[in-house]
């Protein structure tokens, strides 16, 4: 049995990482554009008054990119331009009430490393005032699912970045939603 690693303060199996780091080096996570409503979604995360499909749920997302709230939560889907680059988009929202996180859910447009555009699967959790984790309101992280030869990757895989409450990244790599926590845990990284 193999002994796990510890990496920046997260513990994983050496099997994982190297197969994380055969699929991307450090840093290669594809990127997502955080818009101005990420932060404003982290002090206010309640549906808009257009929003619709209001109701109750206890995950979101799909695949790789979905993660299981700490309870059943509100959900609703709203037209909202999260990533600022001028088109409303269709979002699904939960909000774990427990944790204090709101996480959206949607299929969108990326940039790889290589700065090739691709389009796929995105799951962010936004931290809101009071949160467990104790991170500021706004900030948070997102999760993209990539299939082999998206990005230039061999084997499909999630990838992602953790990013203060201005969008600036702060760690990105091969990641995983932890199912226990709801939160991000970075495979590798680099600032």
């Amino acid at each position: 049995m193999k002994k796990p690693l510890l990496l920046g303060g997260l513990i994983v199996g050496v099997g994982l990482l190297a197969v994380a780091q055969s699929q991307t080096t450090i840093g290669d996570a594809p990127k997502v554009k955080i818009g101005s409503t990420v932060a404003g979604k982290g002090n206010s995360p309640g549906p808009s008054m257009t929003a619709t499909n209001k109701g109750e749920k206890s995950s979101i997302g799909k695949g790789g990119t979905t993660v299981k709230a700490s309870a059943p939560g509100s959900y609703w889907t709203d037209m909202v331009d999260i990533d600022d680059d001028g088109i409303v988009e269709d979002n699904q929202f939960l909000w774990d009430a427990q944790r204090r996180v709101l996480y959206t859910y949607r299929q969108d447009d990326f940039t790889c490393a290589n700065g090739k555009a691709e389009s796929g699967s995105i799951l962010m959790g936004i931290y809101a005032m009071g949160n467990k984790a104790g991170k500021p309101a706004g900030s948070g992280w997102y999760v993209v699912g990539l299939n082999a030869g998206q990005c230039g990757i061999a084997a499909a895989g999630t990838f992602g970045c953790r990013f203060d409450a201005s969008g600036n990244y702060t760690e990105c790599g091969a990641v995983a939603v932890n199912k226990k926590t709801g939160e991000l845990d970075v495979v590798v990284a680099k600032k």
